[in-house]
């Protein structure tokens, strides 16, 4: 089934908001799928579309350089692992609203793509975006949804 994921997360996905620490490469919103659920983002298109708008205490857009990855951690590892590109600013992000990232025409200028051709997430593993940012992101102000195409959840046997 597919379903949206945001910060707000959903019945079958759990969201973290997190802070950020400056100046390093930190988790800011890590999704876990309740018991028994798997959840499956595909690389469909060439990568999964993300819609960010990211924004400091003061409503400003985090800095134009902050880097953004996808990273997923599961109970065998030692560190988180990057698994997509790295993005090396957000400038596309600042520079189009919510609205305008999900437009067709801008589509394209919003896909992460991930190293292979999915990630499959189950109950005890995390999948979070991830920043390298001088400032830090507030929550009260900023938003972040991934594509509902490619995002599915199902039961686990």
């Amino acid at each position: 089934m597919a379903e949206t994921l945001s910060n707000l997360g959903t019945q079958k996905v759990e969201a973290t908001e997190k802070t950020n620490v400056p100046g390093q490469m930190t988790d800011i919103l890590a999704f876990s799928p309740i018991d028994s659920i798997l959840l499956i983002l595909s690389n469909r298109g060439g990568g999964i579309p993300f819609r960010f708008d990211l924004r400091d205490s003061n409503n400003d857009p985090l800095p134009q350089d902050t880097e953004l990855e996808i990273v997923y951690n599961a109970p065998h590892f030692q560190r988180p692992q990057t698994v997509s590109e790295t993005l090396g600013n957000i400038s596309t992000y600042n520079r189009l609203s919510i609205k305008e990232q999900q437009n067709e025409d801008y589509i394209e200028q919003t896909r992460i793509s991930l190293n292979g051709n999915r990630l499959e997430v189950r109950d005890i593993d995390t999948a979070s975006v991830a920043i390298n940012s001088s400032e830090q992101i507030d929550w009260s102000n900023s938003r972040a949804y991934v594509d509902k195409d490619n995002v599915t959840t199902r039961q686990e046997a």
